[in-house]
């Protein structure tokens, strides 16, 4: 990638040629590209926890302009693994974690880099760029030494854990530190805007991936440390801190009871300074508006804002993620979509991140060179038969780091999300050890738990098609649309 000078790009006025891309649709597909769409750009943080589209203000006050008041906030978004190697190969494949084969986070190279959104935009005439972080455990020197294939044209990727101590690698394969000492959110943001300044004076059509460490702690070097937000940011009023802990845990499994480990001056604390960070790249995401604004692209480019998962500080007894419990796998995901393509609003249809790749490949009209299961955030398909999550425990040092206090004590476990009831299943060894029903939003009251009575726990009627309906969706690929036998909800 050329590197010209941000500055003296910011005064050049170019003005983005039309993507003419025809390429077949898939069954259900749209037959003809929406209207003046020619780019996207995918925005991604790391572990931020969900907020409403009415809080999109408080936590992005800038960006929101566009992502919220401009654009579409889906209300009810999850991931379907909530821990970051398995989301962020959803979002790059289309595919759950039991189709791309990431369902651990430390199967990264499993990722096959020709089945990405990235790589078939690129076979279609499309620059594309990625930049900040990829796959957990990945050495991201073997992006480009012919060991893995990130499916990008052109890369910054780091891999690490620290905020203003870290190195790049090139889409050459070459290992660089920046000649200036910038904060990790900064410099992704200088690196995304960078590519979007080049792809203005080139004139042609373009995909940016951009995905940062905030609100994530600093892991990389010992015990877990906070995020470290600018010094424009670091004292920064916070909208106030909902402490929602499950008082009484008994009717969850083992690894989710007991007391936390922290009391609530620690969750506060915690919660203030991961927000800072989030309004680090508010920043940069406000200013990469601008400069579409600027380079005469806003009415061409979709810009995607999500998180790779959520983040418990205290629900239903848990502090961190992968577990199949809201504040774990409901995420913020919002799409500034330009005219023609969009309609801006509050979108309250059950959405995954796996919906994020699919939708790409519709505001570009391009075919996946892969079956896919997700759907296109821009049709009108509505999950009827609910969303199905999943997660695959490891025993390693990487995931204990990564989703809280005890992960290695969480078991492989699938969840099905219908309307207002959620059933999860708990594996060992392939077989189901333990069954929870949930019909309240927090998921705080297990309806099968043996000290209810029988009066007060459902019938097995009731929960028998959903029982059923898990089993087929652990095991489906692709979508009704695609003629898919087994198809995903």
């Amino acid at each position: 990638m050329t590197r010209r000078p941000l500055a003296i790009l910011l005064g050049l006025a170019v003005v983005a040629t039309p993507l003419l891309l025809r390429a077949p649709s898939p069954a259900g597909a749209p037959t003809a590209a929406p209207a003046g769409a020619t780019s996207a750009i995918v925005v991604v943080v790391d572990d931020m926890d969900d907020f409403t589209c009415a809080e999109a203000d408080l936590y992005l006050p800038k960006s929101s302009q566009w992502l919220s008041r401009q654009g579409r906030c889906f209300e009810d978004a999850t991931v379907a693994s909530p821990v970051c190697c398995p989301a962020r190969a959803m979002l790059m494949t289309g595919q759950l974690p039991h189709n791309n084969g990431v369902r651990r986070q430390n199967e990264a190279s499993r990722l096959v880099g020709t089945d990405t959104v990235q790589h078939d935009l690129g076979q279609a005439g499309v620059a594309t760029y990625g930049t900040g972080k990829f796959l957990n455990g990945l050495d991201t020197a073997s992006l480009s030494n012919g060991e893995f294939d990130s499916g990008f044209a052109l890369t910054d990727f780091w891999n690490h854990y620290d905020y203003l101590t870290y190195d790049l690698i090139d889409d050459q394969g070459n290992r660089y530190t920046p000649p200036e000492k910038v904060h990790t959110t900064v410099r992704t943001g200088m690196n995304l805007r960078q590519f979007v300044a080049d792809q203005a004076e080139d004139g042609g059509p373009f995909y940016a991936y951009g995905a940062f460490l905030a609100p994530h702690e600093q892991t990389g070097r010992g015990e877990a440390k906070l995020p470290e937000p600018t010094a424009a940011n670091a004292g920064r009023p916070v909208p106030p801190f909902e402490f929602r802990p499950e008082k009484d845990t008994r009717d969850k499994l083992l690894p989710f009871r007991g007391r936390l480990d922290h009391e609530l001056p620690y969750y506060r604390a915690k919660q203030a300074t991961r927000v800072r960070s989030l309004y680090d790249v508010d920043d940069q995401v406000a200013a990469l508006f601008r400069l579409l604004e600027t380079k005469d692209l806003l009415d061409t480019t979709a810009v995607i804002f999500t998180s790779d998962n959520g983040y418990a500080l205290g629900e239903n007894g848990w502090e961190g993620k992968a577990v199949p419990y809201p504040a774990s796998v409901d995420v913020p995901l919002l799409a500034y979509l330009p005219p023609g393509v969009g309609k801006p609003g509050r979108d309250t249809r059950p959405v995954d991140l796996v919906d994020i790749a699919p939708t790409v490949y519709d505001i570009f009209d391009v075919t996946p060179g892969h079956v896919v299961d997700g759907h296109s955030l821009l049709g009108d398909h509505v999950r009827t038969r609910g969303r199905v999550l999943e997660f695959a425990n490891e025993r390693s040092a990487l995931v204990l780091r990564e989703s809280g206090h005890s992960p290695f004590r969480v078991p492989t476990w699938a969840m099905l999300r219908v309307g207002g009831r959620a059933l999860v299943q708990y594996y060992r060894a392939g077989r189901v050890m333990a069954r929870e029903y949930y019909e309240d939003p927090g998921m705080k009251r297990n309806l099968l738990w043996k000290e209810l009575s029988r009066e007060q726990k459902p019938s097995w009627e009731q929960i028998r098609g959903m029982v059923r309906a898990l089993k087929a969706m652990r095991n489906c690929a692709g979508t009704a649309e695609q003629g898919s036998p087994n198809p995903c909800p």
